[in-house]
């Protein structure tokens, strides 16, 4: 599978001292890292926000099953 080569921006990040000098002595690729890091805070805070929107649709979803058992049982 090809991926598409994603387009990147320069931006400032900070660090601490000690945690980018560990970075580099281990031959750690820092933006590559924050990079992921990044994607992952997003996508946990995209599903979180969704979990919000869809709320009361998820407790009467829960409500009827209790009430009615599973669709397909």
């Amino acid at each position: 599978m090809q991926h598409a080569t994603a387009e990147k921006q320069r931006t400032n990040i900070t660090l601490s001292a000690a945690n980018l000098a560990a970075a580099r002595e281990l031959g750690l690729n820092v933006s590559a890292i924050s990079d992921a890091a990044v994607a992952e805070a997003v996508r946990i805070a995209k599903a979180k926000a969704w979990a919000c929107e869809n709320a009361t649709a998820i407790s009467e979803r829960r409500v009827w099953i209790e009430a009615h058992g599973t669709p397909l049982a």
